[in-house]
């Protein structure tokens, strides 16, 4: 049985003693999300309205939740894969440190998407712009807010190269209000 440590007393512990795992609770489960495609068109996460479970013993923490446009989802990439330290870029094929990616063969397979919440109807939240897989365990919900704002963030040139690229698979008007809502202040 592992123990659940509390993050803190894990990362107080310079000395390489109590590298016991965190152990964390899903608080709820994506019911629709991006779907795995094999061999057909991939669809990107800006396509796909999702849904969230909130499992019923959470339901409570929602609370209030209905007043923001946008959340923030941690969830796990539970098909994630074997973790690598290294990737290639999928467009520029250029190595980079898994850390400087948002890609998925992590050593802590969590991810975090920012989604519009469309609807809220309990244990349920519809929302659009998840990229998570449906039946992703889902840590934690939390509001978007005015903290979580940041104009022009400096990015990498090979992610400037895949913004410019996913732009170009979008219909100019779907890109003209997602870029309304989304990408580069």
């Amino acid at each position: 049985m592992r123990r659940a440590l509390h993050p803190v007393e894990e990362m107080s512990d310079r000395s390489g003693r109590g590298r016991d795992e965190l152990v964390f609770r899903p608080i709820g489960v994506v019911e629709q999300g991006l779907p795995q495609e094999k061999g057909g068109a991939v669809r990107t996460r800006f396509e796909v309205r999702g849904v969230i479970r909130v499992f019923e013993e959470f339901v409570e923490g929602l609370e209030g939740i209905e007043e923001y446009s946008h959340i923030l989802v941690i969830y796990v990439m539970d098909r994630a894969g074997p973790p690598s330290l290294t990737v290639r870029h999928k467009h520029t094929g250029r190595k980079l440190g898994i850390f400087a990616t948002r890609y998925p063969p992590r050593p802590n397979p969590i991810a975090v998407s920012v989604v519009e919440l469309v609807r809220f109807d309990p244990p349920r939240l519809e929302v659009l712009w998840l990229d998570a897989w449906p039946g992703s365990p889902v840590l934690d919900i939390k509001p978007y807010d005015f903290y979580d704002i940041v104009r022009r963030p400096r990015v990498s040139a090979d992610f400037a190269l895949e913004w410019e690229a996913w732009k170009t698979r979008i219909s100019s008007t779907d890109l003209a209000d997602l870029l309304e809502k989304i990408g580069p202040c």
